[in-house]
């Protein structure tokens, strides 16, 4: 049985992985510092999983600016190992999988059990306001609607809003 896709309210799964650079990346650790921009690719290689990575590097400085850290989600299946060229490399964590076992826990999995694409958006709580489940089609977001909806997980937290105090 294929696993549901979490909804809004749900809590984000907590998860450690390995990057690209061999470092431990927890998602406990973004929690009350960064919402979280949560992206699970197809197996590797998956072209189009790695040009919408590519895109999505583009808009991190709009990512960060509001608060919300990326982090891509890659598993691997048949391959053992990621050849990036470093010039293409996103500049933000992607941190690498054993097959189903990150994936399978957010509901990212086809009717045959892979690894399949989706995105999720988590505030500094880990609470989850939007998924996105592209599954083979890859049909992502585009940027303006993701950065839509980052703005919108950022300006919920009243105590991070610039304001004049009063």
């Amino acid at each position: 049985m294929r696993p549901s896709i979490p909804a809004r309210g749900d809590r984000l799964h907590d998860f450690t992985a390995t990057d690209l650079d061999g470092s431990i990346v927890s998602s406990r650790r973004f929690y009350l510092r960064t919402n979280l921009l949560i992206v699970f690719t197809h197996e590797w290689p998956c072209r189009d999983c790695v040009r919408y990575l590519q895109e999505l590097d583009h808009h991190r400085p709009a990512l960060h600016a509001e608060r919300c850290q990326p982090l891509a989600v890659v598993p691997l299946g048949s391959t053992l190992v990621v050849n990036w060229p470093e010039h293409s490399r996103p500049g933000f964590p992607v941190v690498l999988a054993e097959q189903d076992e990150l994936h399978r826990p957010h509901g990212f999995v086809d009717e045959r059990g892979r690894p399949s694409a989706g995105i999720v958006l988590a505030d500094d709580t880990a609470t989850i306001w939007h998924v996105w489940e592209t599954r083979n089609d890859h049909r992502f977001p585009d940027a303006d609607d993701l950065l839509e909806w980052v703005r919108y997980v950022s300006y919920q937290c009243p105590e991070c809003w610039d304001r004049v105090e009063w």
